[in-house]
């Protein structure tokens, strides 16, 4: 999963170099002509979209939806949510294996950046969601030409709780959504509670790596982080430089000798991903005090950003990691 990386996300940095800012496809005339579906009722109302400096008007009750980027992973567990359509990318290693499937199912719009313009229209959606960073820039003026668009843009990682719950208000289905939040928080709650000995006395780090030479060192706030910190577990505070995260060397993997248990990214069946496998193949990785200490961690859905991977994650943190601590 692309991550950040200095004040680029690392998503960011994946998309620019696998598409320019594209979108396939043409469509003519107004959201009103071009074949979009209207609400029963017909009623709308305002919602403070993150591509366009007015307000934009949605409708109220939307009865066809077409999703994009990370609003994906917001609505796909939401059975309230009339999904119609969606987008793939990135954002599909955000979703549990469930949710991949039902998302798969689905009718698709494109990938990433890529957004068949033609297809969407296709599907008569009265409205369109997108979750894509901030730094992707999206230029939104065709879709806008089918149905009316509600952006919910994250800019920094931690900010995906505020994506996901604009986007259910968006649906329409906040209330359906509140029910997970009510879930996630109450598994948190329950893991601080009945490990609270354990992450009071350690500090831990979460890494990750993408084959490029360097490894990445997550600090409270990024990818890796927001949601195990909400079950209790302890990360350092930003770099000096104010990042969430560092990108280094191989020859800085003495860092993680400052912290007591090491989190990386793993595969559904717990084995490391790749390029962090690498990185853990280095001599100088089996010499690290975590490591000699045996508290390194792979952890399946390291770096969730929805409610319903969080869950996973909580269980997956208590599974691997603090019944072993």
């Amino acid at each position: 999963m692309n991550r950040y990386r200095a004040s680029i996300p690392r998503w960011g940095i994946g998309l620019v170099a696998a598409a320019a800012l594209v979108l396939s496809g043409c469509t003519s005339g107004t959201a009103g002509d071009a074949g979009g579906s209207q609400s029963e009722s017909g009623a709308t109302r305002a919602f403070d979209s993150d591509h366009a400096q007015e307000p934009v008007e949605i409708p109220r009750d939307p009865r066809r939806i077409v999703a994009v980027g990370w609003s994906v992973t917001a609505l796909i567990s939401v059975e309230e949510a009339n999904l119609v359509g969606v987008s793939s990318g990135t954002h599909d290693t955000g979703m549990t294996p469930e949710e991949l499937k039902k998302a798969q199912g689905l009718p698709q719009v494109g990938r990433d950046l890529e957004i068949n313009v033609e297809k969407v229209a296709e599907l008569e959606p009265d409205l369109i969601v997108s979750g894509l960073p901030a730094a992707m820039e999206f230029d939104y003026s065709e879709l806008e030409q089918v149905a009316p668009v509600a952006v919910a843009a994250m800019n920094i990682p931690s900010e995906w709780k505020e994506m996901n719950r604009r986007i259910a208000d968006a649906a329409g289905v906040s209330d359906a959504h509140s029910a997970l939040i009510d879930t996630y928080d109450s598994r948190a709650a329950e893991l601080q509670e009945e490990y609270a000995d354990v992450l009071a006395d350690t500090v831990f780090v979460s890494i990750d790596a993408y084959g490029d030479g360097n490894w990445t060192l997550e600090h409270q706030g990024s990818h890796g982080t927001t949601v195990p910190a909400d079950a209790g577990l302890r990360f350092t505070p930003e770099s000096a430089d104010g990042g969430f995260s560092e990108s280094l060397p191989l020859e800085r993997l003495d860092r993680l000798d400052e912290y007591d248990a090491v989190l990386t990214r793993a595969d559904a069946e717990g084995e490391p991903t790749e390029p962090v496998q690498e990185v853990m193949d280095q001599g100088v990785w089996q010499d690290l005090d975590p490591v000699r200490a045996d508290r390194v961690y792979p952890v399946p859905q390291l770096g969730a950003m929805s409610y319903t991977t969080g869950l996973e994650l909580f269980d997956q943190l208590e599974e691997r990691v603090l019944q072993d601590l």
